[in-house]
């Protein structure tokens, strides 16, 4: 279910995306301290995000407690950030809640060093 959200998110397909939502689902950005209350308020949020975004699904795994955690690429123009959202289903499958944590690709502070730190490395860029 959460990978074929992402991909009518992806696709800009509202209706579809809705249809993946119960009508209680919420939806919590913890990171900017905002909830939308109900499934057409999530609908929204990303039907009015400014346009020019891609979505890449890196990983969509099911946990122990019943949630599922995915970790989507959203790139637009020339910037890159992750969402690791936590993804709660109601019986008859629909989304219920989802909480999502937002972060931007962005360079370490110049003051991270392996001079500095010892035991460190920066990674290849993810792009």
């Amino acid at each position: 279910k959460v990978r074929t959200y992402w991909a009518h998110v992806q696709a800009r397909d509202w209706v579809a995306m809705r249809n993946c939502l119960s009508a209680q689902a919420t939806m919590e950005w913890p990171c900017t301290n905002e909830r939308f209350l109900d499934g057409d308020a999530i609908v929204r949020v990303n039907q009015i995000y400014p346009e020019g975004w891609a979505i890449k699904v890196i990983s969509v795994d099911g946990m122990a407690d019943k949630r599922v955690l995915s970790v989507v690429q959203v790139s637009q123009d020339s910037q890159v950030h992750f969402a690791n959202s936590f993804w709660t289903f109601g019986p008859d499958g629909l989304i219920t809640n989802v909480q999502e944590y937002w972060g931007a690709a962005e360079a370490p502070p110049s003051w991270r060093t392996p001079e500095a730190i010892g035991a460190y490395q920066r990674l290849p860029k993810q792009l």
